[in-house]
């Protein structure tokens, strides 16, 4: 019996000892294996490139011909059938259009709500993913060329490349375009395709990224650089992509970029860094208002403020980081993700979440919410990373400043009119330049003068009139043909002091003509004007229709709802019956 006891006691014990020890191992293994996934979705065909987010909503481009969209919950919200795609690359831009480009030269634009908006043939396939920039506009990176269109698809202009591209577009603070081109040239183009600057770099860039006012680079070797003012001096041009220095240019170096071209002796330095340092290369590097963000391959991620280069924190995570990177700002936090790896980092370096991820063919992505989403060829995985309340319907975010018309007004001197008769041969130039697509680098002077006509605003001497409300009418229109949320802006304060109905007509038919109202004031302004006009004027009502229409069609889930709210109060408005008809079967179309 005693045997019996010693036997058991000894089992006990060893059975105790065993699970002592494995407890710690469990433990430890918790936070190193995944976590089980919350949600699983199998799509109808293999995803073909990176997925892409806007807002709480995944977009995916799979093999059966498909562009889907998907809910943080795994449910599919729509499935559109697109022109087939050959290696495609997916983009969207701020206010939630879908951009499609392939090796077969296709370029096509679907709504964040499944309408599929248009389709351009390019002459040669694109290089990498198209880039939206701040005000709208869709560039895209070909081996001899770059292609700038506007929201609908039209071309603005080209610019022609010495060599093929060697990395990705970047876009500046003052919002102007940075290219990298394989032969070490260093580009700086305006977004009307003006060539501001070209410099010869001596070194390979490992990573560019936006600054206030300018851009932040490092080269390969560790030398980390903040550039300010990247501007062309007034008067002064730029030399031709790849043309050689002349003899009477003086060569003047970055500290870390090599020669810059058009830069003339007793010059100010702008465009020269601000600040350099040497450092550990970073992997990825992103700005949040005055923060840089660096992430390096070791798991290492530090912020620093830009404008004295002082470490503000230092994260280290427990995994290795690999490019692609995906990389967000919400509530104060940063969201980091590769295809082994996410994370979550707080305002002070705390990392506050590590996930490893076990199969990702493409780059995860992580919504404002904080779920993690990572796609398998076929099947996508969810997992919550974050708990965060997001509000049903959010404030759209004001959209960013820009900077063409208050660059233009610093170099342009001379009245606008002095090659023209008058103010009808002026317009007619610039509607024609429009038509033909002949705009190119004269927008920004034309955008300057149809605003200087709108806001009927005389300038010094040369103006001896008051132009006429249907010359004010004809720019706005011409206005909002240029297709530029910057000049939606010059509409929308425009709009607050009118309500005549001819000026209204025009305002609304070109908000119409931009389409893009991510923060929702378009839509506030056409029923401000339709209201201030009345029901017995039927010209705003009819523009009214078409306008929203164009906006729903564009606009996301939210601004296409508010967008559809303001034509069925057309509808059941004092209008006449014909009008109320005419707002109904804009709806349908939009339903459709």
């Amino acid at each position: 019996m005693k045997k019996i006891k010693r036997f058991l006691h000894g089992l006990f014990t060893a059975a105790f000892s065993c699970m002592f020890l494995l407890i710690p191992v469990r433990l430890f293994t918790q936070t190193a294996q995944p976590e089980q996934a919350q949600w699983s979705a199998v799509m109808a065909g293999e995803t073909l490139c990176d997925p892409v987010l806007h807002g709480e909503y995944l977009y995916t481009l799979s093999s059966d011909q498909a562009l889907n969209c998907i809910d943080y919950t795994g449910s599919f919200v729509w499935r559109r059938n697109i022109t087939r795609t050959i290696k495609p690359f997916l983009t969207v831009s701020n206010s939630g259009i879908l951009i499609i480009a392939d090796a077969s030269r296709m370029l096509q634009a679907v709504s964040s709500q499944g309408i599929y908006l248009w389709s351009v043939q390019l002459p040669e396939p694109a290089l990498y993913a198209p880039y939206s920039t701040t005000d709208g506009r869709i560039c895209v990176l070909t081996k001899s060329n770059l292609y700038c269109f506007s929201v609908k698809g039209k071309l603005k202009w080209q610019l022609k490349l010495s060599s093929p591209p060697a990395r990705q577009l970047c876009e500046t603070g003052t919002a102007s375009l940075l290219l990298a081109l394989t032969n070490k040239d260093f580009l700086t183009v305006s977004l009307t395709g003006q060539l501001l600057n070209t410099k010869t770099l001596k070194k390979d860039i490992a990573a560019l990224s936006a600054a206030p006012a300018g851009y932040v680079m490092c080269t390969g070797d560790g030398i980390l650089a903040y550039y300010r003012g990247e501007t062309n001096p007034a008067g002064k041009q730029a030399h031709s992509v790849g043309q050689a220095n002349s003899a009477a240019t003086a060569e003047q170096y970055a500290p870390d970029a090599g020669t810059a071209h058009g830069a003339q002796q007793g010059e100010t330095a702008k465009g020269f860094a601000a600040w350099q340092s040497a450092e550990t290369t970073p992997l990825f590097m992103q700005t949040s208002g005055d923060e840089l963000v660096c992430v390096y391959a070791d798991g290492t991620v530090s912020a620093r403020n830009i404008t004295s280069n002082k470490i503000n924190w230092t994260a280290k995570l427990n995994s290795r980081i690999t490019l692609p990177l995906y990389c967000s700002k919400t509530d104060g936090e940063y969201y980091i993700a590769c295809k082994s790896i996410a994370a979550i980092i707080s305002g002070t370096g705390t990392v506050k979440r590590e996930q490893k991820i076990t199969s990702s063919a493409f780059l995860p992505v992580i919504t404002p919410s904080g779920i993690l989403i990572a796609i398998d060829d076929w099947v996508i995985n969810s997992w919550r990373l974050d708990t965060k309340i997001m509000q049903a319907n959010p404030q759209p975010k004001a959209p960013p400043q820009y900077q063409i018309l208050k660059t233009q007004e610093k170099t342009q001197t001379l009245p606008f009119f002095v090659p023209y008769g008058d103010t009808a041969i002026l317009l007619t130039g610039i509607d024609e330049a429009i038509t033909k697509g002949t705009v190119g680098t004269d927008e920004a002077s034309y955008a300057l003068t149809l605003q200087t006509i709108l806001t009927n605003n005389q300038r010094a001497a040369y103006f001896p009139y008051d132009f006429t409300v249907y010359e004010r009418a004809r720019a706005a229109e011409l206005l909002g043909l240029l297709e530029s949320l910057e000049y939606r802006t010059i509409l929308l304060d425009e709009a607050v002091k009118t309500s005549e109905p001819t000026l209204a007509v025009a305002i609304i038919r070109a908000l119409g003509f931009i389409a893009a109202d991510p923060d929702g004031r378009s839509i506030e302004a056409i029923q401000l004007l339709l209201q201030r006009c009345g029901v017995r004027e039927y010209g705003p009502a009819y523009a009214s229709c078409d306008a929203l229409t164009e906006i729903a069609k564009y606009g996301d889930k939210q601004i296409a709802g508010s967008a559809v709210k303001a034509l069925f109060a057309i509808a059941a408005s004092a209008f006449p019956e014909n009008i109320r008809q005419y707002a109904r079967q804009k709806i349908k179309t939009i339903v459709e």
